[in-house]
């Protein structure tokens, strides 16, 4: 049990760290297809999509780099709680917060850097 959770515990940030690492220099081509970061903001046009991906990338590979860091460490430190399976269930949803709460510095930025037609400032 101790090895699938830590596997299940390192799903999010390993998924951060390879989109961040993939995304930030080679954005997905179809602004319409599944997958990106898909906003309104960022699929406004090339650049903005491509500025955004920029951004967001940088900011998951860092945060996932340290996500992986702190979720390695509670494992070592917290094994032998008693409610490990709660520990580690609470932890994902925190990584998982962290992960969605990205949305906030890349649109942020997004509107200093463009206007609402996707034109540079």
């Amino acid at each position: 049990m101790y090895i699938f959770l830590f596997v299940c515990s390192l799903l999010v940030p390993l998924s951060m760290i390879l989109l961040g690492y993939k995304w930030k220099d080679k954005p997905p081509k179809d602004k319409n297809g599944v997958s990106g970061y898909r906003t309104t903001m960022s699929r406004l046009n090339d650049t903005t999509w491509k500025y955004a991906h920029k951004y967001w990338g940088k900011i998951n590979l860092v945060l996932g780099i340290i996500l992986i860091i702190l979720t390695i460490s509670i494992f070592i430190l917290s094994r032998k709680y008693a409610d490990f399976e709660k520990l580690i269930t609470y932890l994902v949803f925190v990584q998982l917060g962290v992960m969605t709460l990205t949305i906030i510095p890349t649109e942020i930025l997004l509107n200093r850097r463009f206007t609402k037609q996707g034109t540079k400032k």
